[in-house]
């Protein structure tokens, strides 16, 4: 099939291919609805490790070893932070606060490193600005009082955490894939539209022009042109 054809067929079947995304567009707008708000609640620290006096140990560099043991909790804090272990621990933070009611799932919570792993953050996602604020010193606090249960080469001891930002909720805009759902859905609805125009215009037996009756092996004598 020449290209004339595809165009041919394209043209046919035009008010098929808009209709169809015309209406799948408008059913996803009027049924999806708006999305639930989301807001974000972000926390910035720093946490090390305290040298034990030299008294105690030697052989050993005591401020650079509290150095190499800051940088193996950095290594680790983003899979701890978002661990079910660390959802767990948040969540009884709540309720010993008396907010009981606030569950928190490891998908509410993340963690990033900034400044080349010396600044770390703490970043909690939920639907109300307040309870993310809650949520987010729960987090902190945890992390404070029960780090050195994640981080087994700490002993008992502990590592310190230094709150630098104390966090503040702001609202979160759609996400990417809410923003592009829309377009992705017409951009299909146009691919299927187009599908379909040539599955009908194979299965389509009439005779329109002089060519579909020559296909057919038929000898064309006139045509009479269509009207405007």
């Amino acid at each position: 099939m020449e290209l004339r054809e595809y165009v041919r067929v394209l043209m046919r079947y035009w008010w098929l291919i808009v209709g169809l995304v015309i209406v799948v567009a408008a059913g996803s707008l009027l049924l999806r609805g708006a999305p639930p708000p989301r807001f974000q609640a972000s926390v910035r620290f720093t946490i090390g490790v305290n040298a034990p006096p030299a008294t105690q140990v030697s052989g050993y560099d005591p401020i650079l070893s509290s150095f190499q043991a800051s940088e193996y909790i950095r290594d680790d804090f983003v899979e701890v932070i978002q661990s079910d272990l660390f959802a767990d621990d948040v969540n009884a933070q709540l309720a010993r606060a008396g907010a009981p009611n606030l569950k928190v799932s490891k998908g509410n919570i993340a963690g990033a490193i900034e400044k080349q792993r010396r600044l770390m953050s703490l970043t909690i996602t939920w639907h109300n600005a307040a309870e993310a604020q809650q949520i987010a010193d729960a987090a902190v606090k945890n992390l404070s009082e029960n780090n050195a249960k994640y981080f087994a080469q700490l002993g008992a001891v502990g590592a310190t955490v230094t709150v630098i930002d104390h966090p503040v909720a702001a609202p979160v805009g759609a996400s990417l894939r809410d923003q592009l759902d829309i377009p992705i859905r017409a951009a299909l609805a146009l691919l299927a539209g187009i599908a379909l125009a040539f599955v009908l215009d194979y299965l389509d037996g009439s005779i329109r022009e002089a060519r579909d009756a020559e296909a057919l092996g038929l000898r064309v004598i006139g045509e009479i042109p269509r009207g405007k």
